[in-house]
């Protein structure tokens, strides 16, 4: 399976650490991913949901003058392993074009062992947010 890079290196990393560690690290993402830019705030109604969290999940994407995306998110801070898991998405997929974006499978993470520090019910919300973000990817190659 062939990721963007630096999706590509999250992945390696959490596949090394022990479970306190993923832990550790899901938290620091969720402190490391930012609030909604401002100028969102306002389409906040019509940003795209995420039904499959329990928790609510609202993501937005700019694209950049080279084609690259940039997602924000809006995920309350009471939620932190659903921000640290939105932000591993962030930062291994911001920048990318669509179609990278498109073919990263949605068991990408399997080699994480997510599963030995969060439950199954988290795992579906991220495989949740990923496909949105693939939707939000495709709607911007119309």
């Amino acid at each position: 399976m062939s990721l963007p890079p630096k999706l590509q290196e999250i992945v390696d990393d959490f596949a090394g650490m022990a479970r306190d560690e993923k832990i550790e690290t899901l938290i620091g993402y969720a402190e490391s991913l930012p609030e909604l830019p401002d100028r969102f705030q306002e389409e906040r109604s019509n940003m795209e949901a995420v039904p499959e969290c329990m928790t609510p999940v609202f993501l937005i994407a700019e694209k950049q003058a080279d084609g690259g995306l940039v997602f924000h998110f809006d995920i309350p801070p009471q939620s932190p392993t659903v921000r640290g898991l939105a932000a591993i998405l962030a930062a291994g997929l911001n920048g990318c074009k669509p179609e990278e974006i498109i073919t990263v499978p949605a068991d990408f993470y399997a080699p994480m062992n997510l599963e030995e520090a969060i439950s199954s019910q988290r795992l579906n919300g991220f495989r949740g947010v990923l496909a949105h973000m693939k939707q939000v990817a495709v709607n911007t190659m119309k």
